[in-house]
């Protein structure tokens, strides 16, 4: 009887852990497969919403590792990375895995793909080749691509740069977003459901907001929010906002959010699940902030985005986006502009989204086949 090809998954915030939905799933049907998941960082946390228990009503065999230091500075951050290590190490020990599998570009996937290089287990890597302007995340994006032995990229442009890194052609494959295909299937809450849970009046605007810290910017985090929430504040338009990600600098973010949260038009959360959230963006009027779900998800359900700051600066995108610095004038214009401006509206109703056709994780389990752990997948090689 052949052994099953064991895939380790690793998860550490919300939004990554919904790309790896679809393709589980797909795992799970499949007689030749086996996985495991380990779910750390925010996952654990109380504070930002114990997200575990969404993982663990997704999926089963999950391993939890706690890493997070309850602290938004750039020290803590790296130390968490570090407590990671120790964690995940001992936790890839004990499930053997024949591969792992990693997304995007935070401290804590950096970890992973640590612990699984020097336990020799080839690393699936999902977004590399990506760019943005959010801080330390561009060049841990970076160093991760040099550390997997399979590239699966959102697009074409991406997997030309992982390749000019001096990565094998057959190691880089275009993939797409998986998230999108749990939007093209509709798993999200159907607005009347929306409405009656947030006490939405859809008569009215409504404004989605998720604004995280730059890592490179992380002393203006307080200024930065406090210019986006002027302008809303301003407008007093119905706003649904959820926590940043926890990277340093959330804390003053989050003070701020906390301002506002007696006037009558805001809501505050410290996490939405998933579903939820798809749901809002559904019936929402515009996406405010500079979260990568302003750039990856916005398209498909043709709502505007209002992209502030630089974290998202020269990402792949659709025609729904307004560039906006960190003004208040200049946020509550675009926000005016995406709201009214029947020209935008009318592009952004036609928009489609860069990130593929919603068969992501089709492909991705079809890669997935078709590896096998030997010494050629191991032993990368430089081309150049």
């Amino acid at each position: 009887m052949n052994k099953k090809k064991h895939i380790c998954f690793f998860t550490g915030k919300r939004g990554g852990f919904t790309h790896l939905i679809p393709i589980i799933e797909l795992i799970a049907k499949k007689a030749d497969f086996s996985y495991s998941i380990i779910a750390s960082d925010m996952h654990l946390s109380k504070f930002f919403g114990n997200t575990i228990e969404e993982v663990h009503s997704w999926v089963g065999n999950v391993y939890p590792v706690e890493t997070l230091m309850y602290s938004s500075s750039k020290l803590a951050r790296a130390k968490s990375i570090g407590i990671g290590i120790l964690g995940i190490s001992e936790l890839l020990a004990q499930i053997k895995p024949d591969f792992v599998f990693i997304l995007g570009d935070r401290g804590e996937v950096l970890g992973m793909a640590i612990c699984a290089l020097e336990m020799n287990i080839p690393i699936i890597h999902l977004f590399g080749g990506d760019v943005t302007q959010g801080g330390v995340d561009e060049p841990v994006r970076h160093a991760i691509t040099k550390l997997a032995t399979i590239h699966l990229t959102s697009n074409k442009e991406s997997a030309d740069r992982v390749l000019k890194m001096g990565e094998e052609p057959w190691r880089v494959h275009v993939v797409g977003s998986p998230v999108l295909d749990l939007i093209k299937h509709k798993r999200f809450t159907p607005p009347e459901q929306i409405i009656e849970k947030f006490d939405l009046n859809l008569d009215n605007p409504v404004i989605l907001l998720l604004q995280h810290s730059v890592t490179w910017q992380v002393e203006d985090a307080e200024y930065q929010i406090r210019q986006t929430m002027a302008a809303i504040d301003q407008l007093g338009f119905q706003t649904i906002a959820v926590y940043p990600c926890a990277d340093p600098g959330y804390e003053k973010i989050i003070e701020v959010l906390q301002e506002y949260e007696q006037r009558s038009y805001f809501q505050l959360y410290n996490n939405i699940e998933f579903s939820d959230y798809w749901g809002l963006m559904n019936v929402a009027g515009v996406f405010v902030g500079n979260s990568s779900a302003g750039v990856m998800e916005t398209p498909s359900f043709h709502l505007p985005f209002v992209n502030i700051g630089i974290r998202q600066e020269d990402r792949l995108r659709a025609d729904n986006v307004i560039d906006s610095d960190h003004d208040k004038n200049q946020i509550a214009e675009a926000i005016q502009t995406a709201l009214t401006d029947n020209e935008f509206r009318n592009k952004v109703s036609n928009c489609k989204s860069p990130y593929g056709d919603g068969t992501a994780a089709d492909r991705i389990v079809s890669i997935l086949s078709n590896l096998q752990k030997n010494q050629t997948i191991i032993r990368k090689k430089i081309t150049f």
